[in-house]
Protein backbone atom coordinates (compact mmCIF):
# COMPACT_ATOMS: atom_id res chain seq x y z
CA UNK A 1 0.00 0.00 0.00
CA UNK A 2 1.17 3.51 -0.72
CA UNK A 3 0.66 4.79 2.83
CA UNK A 4 1.10 2.99 6.12
CA UNK A 5 -1.54 0.86 7.78
CA UNK A 6 -1.45 2.84 11.03
CA UNK A 7 -2.21 6.03 9.12
CA UNK A 8 -5.13 4.26 7.47
CA UNK A 9 -6.46 3.00 10.79
CA UNK A 10 -6.17 6.45 12.38
CA UNK A 11 -7.94 8.10 9.44
CA UNK A 12 -10.71 5.49 9.49
CA UNK A 13 -11.16 5.83 13.25
CA UNK A 14 -11.60 9.60 12.89
CA UNK A 15 -14.04 9.07 10.02
CA UNK A 16 -16.07 6.57 12.07
CA UNK A 17 -16.04 8.71 15.22
CA UNK A 18 -17.15 11.87 13.45
CA UNK A 19 -19.80 10.04 11.42
CA UNK A 20 -21.10 8.27 14.53
CA UNK A 21 -21.27 11.56 16.42
CA UNK A 22 -23.29 13.17 13.61
CA UNK A 23 -25.64 10.21 13.35
CA UNK A 24 -26.47 10.40 17.06
CA UNK A 25 -28.21 13.67 16.18
CA UNK A 26 -29.99 12.26 13.11
CA UNK A 27 -31.00 8.72 14.06
CA UNK A 28 -33.77 6.75 12.42
CA UNK A 29 -37.08 7.92 13.91
CA UNK A 30 -40.03 5.52 13.52
CA UNK A 31 -43.33 6.89 12.20
CA UNK A 32 -44.93 5.81 15.48
CA UNK A 33 -43.18 8.79 17.07
CA UNK A 34 -45.56 11.16 15.24
CA UNK A 35 -46.93 13.71 17.69
CA UNK A 36 -44.27 13.07 20.33
CA UNK A 37 -42.84 16.14 22.01
CA UNK A 38 -39.69 14.30 23.11
CA UNK A 39 -37.71 11.68 21.20
CA UNK A 40 -34.50 10.05 22.40
CA UNK A 41 -31.76 9.01 20.04
CA UNK A 42 -31.38 5.32 19.23
CA UNK A 43 -30.02 2.84 21.80
CA UNK A 44 -27.00 2.30 19.52
CA UNK A 45 -25.83 5.85 20.30
CA UNK A 46 -26.97 5.91 23.91
CA UNK A 47 -24.74 2.87 24.56
CA UNK A 48 -21.81 4.96 23.29
CA UNK A 49 -22.53 7.88 25.59
CA UNK A 50 -24.66 9.95 23.22
CA UNK A 51 -27.89 10.18 25.16
CA UNK A 52 -29.42 12.88 22.98
CA UNK A 53 -33.04 13.95 23.40
CA UNK A 54 -34.97 15.95 20.85
CA UNK A 55 -37.74 18.31 21.96
CA UNK A 56 -40.55 19.56 19.72
CA UNK A 57 -42.88 22.38 20.78
CA UNK A 58 -45.93 21.02 18.97
CA UNK A 59 -44.90 17.40 18.63
CA UNK A 60 -43.02 15.98 15.68
CA UNK A 61 -44.98 15.72 12.45
CA UNK A 62 -44.86 12.89 9.96
CA UNK A 63 -43.09 15.28 7.58
CA UNK A 64 -40.54 16.09 10.31
CA UNK A 65 -39.87 12.39 10.86
CA UNK A 66 -39.41 11.82 7.13
CA UNK A 67 -36.99 14.74 6.89
CA UNK A 68 -34.87 13.58 9.86
CA UNK A 69 -34.73 10.10 8.33
CA UNK A 70 -33.78 11.51 4.92
CA UNK A 71 -30.91 13.47 6.47
CA UNK A 72 -29.78 10.36 8.36
CA UNK A 73 -29.86 8.30 5.16
CA UNK A 74 -27.87 10.99 3.34
CA UNK A 75 -25.26 10.93 6.14
CA UNK A 76 -25.04 7.15 5.80
CA UNK A 77 -24.47 7.46 2.06
CA UNK A 78 -21.76 10.04 2.62
CA UNK A 79 -19.99 7.79 5.11
CA UNK A 80 -19.78 5.09 2.42
CA UNK A 81 -18.41 7.59 -0.12
CA UNK A 82 -15.77 8.85 2.32
CA UNK A 83 -14.78 5.35 3.47
CA UNK A 84 -14.23 4.29 -0.12
CA UNK A 85 -12.20 7.45 -0.79
CA UNK A 86 -9.99 6.72 2.23
CA UNK A 87 -9.41 3.15 0.99
CA UNK A 88 -8.40 4.58 -2.39
CA UNK A 89 -6.23 7.28 -0.83
CA UNK A 90 -4.24 4.69 1.11
CA UNK A 91 -3.91 2.37 -1.90
CA UNK A 92 -6.10 -0.39 -0.44
CA UNK A 93 -8.16 -0.29 -3.64
CA UNK A 94 -7.54 1.61 -6.84
CA UNK A 95 -9.23 4.88 -7.59
CA UNK A 96 -10.18 5.84 -11.12
CA UNK A 97 -7.02 7.91 -11.62
CA UNK A 98 -4.52 5.59 -9.90
CA UNK A 99 -2.30 3.50 -12.12
CA UNK A 100 0.11 2.15 -9.48
CA UNK A 101 -2.49 0.30 -7.41
CA UNK A 102 -3.76 -3.12 -8.45
CA UNK A 103 -7.36 -2.54 -9.55
CA UNK A 104 -8.89 -5.83 -8.50
CA UNK A 105 -10.06 -6.69 -5.02
CA UNK A 106 -8.26 -9.78 -3.72
CA UNK A 107 -11.21 -12.02 -2.84
CA UNK A 108 -8.86 -14.42 -1.07
CA UNK A 109 -8.53 -11.90 1.77
CA UNK A 110 -10.89 -11.52 4.72
CA UNK A 111 -13.19 -8.53 4.27
CA UNK A 112 -12.97 -8.54 0.45
CA UNK A 113 -16.76 -8.71 0.00
CA UNK A 114 -17.16 -5.81 2.43
CA UNK A 115 -14.77 -3.71 0.34
CA UNK A 116 -16.60 -4.80 -2.81
CA UNK A 117 -19.96 -3.71 -1.35
CA UNK A 118 -18.53 -0.36 -0.20
CA UNK A 119 -17.11 0.33 -3.66
CA UNK A 120 -20.36 -0.68 -5.38
CA UNK A 121 -22.45 1.47 -3.02
CA UNK A 122 -20.06 4.40 -3.42
CA UNK A 123 -20.44 4.21 -7.19
CA UNK A 124 -24.21 4.34 -6.84
CA UNK A 125 -24.25 7.11 -4.23
CA UNK A 126 -21.58 9.31 -5.79
CA UNK A 127 -22.46 8.90 -9.47
CA UNK A 128 -26.25 8.90 -9.45
CA UNK A 129 -29.25 9.91 -7.38
CA UNK A 130 -28.20 7.38 -4.74
CA UNK A 131 -31.61 5.74 -4.83
CA UNK A 132 -32.04 2.00 -5.23
CA UNK A 133 -33.36 1.09 -8.68
CA UNK A 134 -34.88 -2.42 -8.63
CA UNK A 135 -34.62 -2.56 -12.45
CA UNK A 136 -30.85 -1.94 -12.48
CA UNK A 137 -28.92 -5.26 -12.64
CA UNK A 138 -25.93 -3.73 -10.79
CA UNK A 139 -28.20 -2.55 -7.99
CA UNK A 140 -29.79 -5.99 -7.80
CA UNK A 141 -26.35 -7.63 -7.60
CA UNK A 142 -25.21 -5.22 -4.89
CA UNK A 143 -28.36 -5.79 -2.86
CA UNK A 144 -27.86 -9.57 -3.10
CA UNK A 145 -24.23 -9.16 -1.96
CA UNK A 146 -25.39 -7.15 1.05
CA UNK A 147 -27.93 -9.81 1.91
CA UNK A 148 -25.50 -12.70 1.46
CA UNK A 149 -22.52 -11.06 3.18
CA UNK A 150 -24.31 -9.38 6.09
CA UNK A 151 -27.38 -11.57 6.47
CA UNK A 152 -29.74 -8.65 5.88
CA UNK A 153 -33.21 -9.54 4.55
CA UNK A 154 -33.77 -7.56 1.36
CA UNK A 155 -37.02 -8.83 -0.13
CA UNK A 156 -39.39 -5.99 -0.93
CA UNK A 157 -36.93 -3.17 -0.13
CA UNK A 158 -37.40 0.10 -1.99
CA UNK A 159 -34.20 1.77 -0.78
CA UNK A 160 -30.67 0.72 0.14
CA UNK A 161 -30.41 -0.99 3.54
CA UNK A 162 -27.63 1.10 5.07
CA UNK A 163 -28.40 1.30 8.76
CA UNK A 164 -25.40 2.07 10.92
CA UNK A 165 -25.54 -0.90 13.29
CA UNK A 166 -26.42 -3.77 10.95
CA UNK A 167 -24.77 -2.64 7.72
CA UNK A 168 -22.32 0.25 7.99
CA UNK A 169 -20.45 -0.91 11.11
CA UNK A 170 -19.95 -4.45 9.71
CA UNK A 171 -18.83 -2.97 6.36
CA UNK A 172 -16.41 -0.64 8.14
CA UNK A 173 -14.99 -3.52 10.22
CA UNK A 174 -14.64 -5.69 7.11
CA UNK A 175 -12.78 -2.95 5.23
CA UNK A 176 -10.32 -2.58 8.12
CA UNK A 177 -9.75 -6.36 8.19
CA UNK A 178 -9.19 -6.37 4.44
CA UNK A 179 -6.67 -3.53 4.64
CA UNK A 180 -4.77 -5.32 7.42
CA UNK A 181 -4.74 -8.58 5.45
CA UNK A 182 -3.61 -6.78 2.30
CA UNK A 183 -0.77 -5.12 4.21
CA UNK A 184 0.37 -8.53 5.54
CA UNK A 185 0.28 -10.10 2.07
CA UNK A 186 2.22 -7.24 0.44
Amino acid sequence: MEKDIEGLRATCEILWRDFNNCKAHFPYVPLEAKGAKRVRTAPFYIAQGFDVEFMFNKGISEEGIKRINQIGHWLNQNFVIRLCAVLESFGVIAGSTQTTVHRRIDFGLEGAEHVNIVRRLRNCFAHSSGRYDPKDPEHQKTLKLISHTLGIPVDGLTDWPISIDTVLKPLYDGCIKYAMQKEKSA
